[in-house]
């Protein structure tokens, strides 16, 4: 079941939002955008955050950079320095006013939310990989030289002991490199 937290500054507005998702899968927690929002979503582990505001205040602003959770953004504002700060705090989607399509524009944010969030843990992954290769050359160039061995042969030394002690061949390639560092 989706947990929706709903942010409300506009109380007329927000009834069409209640409205349009009464009969969903969804939970429903409903805030004042003056209460501590961040500690909120946490405490409600909210999958989706729906703020619906004339224009949002730099405060809360402030408050949703730290929440990093799919966000869908309600609000009557077409100034363009409001809507750079939303795309800054990574706002999912942002809807000029209307409720009409309501579970269409939840269903984008979270598949922005979740495509984002995709993205980052592969590019963390890409990075780790790029670190780790640089760690492996380095072990290798230093078997190559201290056990006089070929690259082939150096590489099938660091696979076998990653292999033997249970763990990745950039972990054992740190290893050896922190104990060539201690040895000398």
């Amino acid at each position: 079941m989706l947990r929706i937290l709903l942010i409300n500054e506009k109380p007329q507005f927000s009834t069409e939002i209640r409205q349009a998702l009464l009969g969903g899968a969804y939970l429903l927690l409903e805030l004042s955008a003056s209460v501590a929002v961040v500690e909120e979503a946490a405490k409600w582990q909210a999958d989706l955050i729906i703020i619906d505001c004339f224009s949002p205040s730099q405060a809360l602003l402030q408050q949703l950079n730290l929440i990093d959770k799919a966000k869908l953004m309600f609000a009557s504002s077409k100034d363009k320095k409001v809507i750079s700060h939303i795309i800054k705090i990574n706002v999912n989607n942002y809807v000029i006013n209307g409720a009409e399509e309501l579970t269409a524009q939840m269903a984008i944010a979270i598949a922005h939310y979740t495509q984002n969030k995709e993205l980052q843990q592969r590019i963390a992954l890409l990075e780790q990989q790029l670190a780790d290769r640089k760690i492996i050359d380095k072990a290798k160039g230093l078997l190559m030289v201290k056990r006089q061995l070929s690259e082939a042969d150096a590489y099938d030394t660091l696979r076998r002991q990653a292999m033997k002690q249970g763990l990745k061949l950039g972990e054992v390639a740190r290893q050896i490199l922190l104990m060539a560092d201690v040895l000398g």
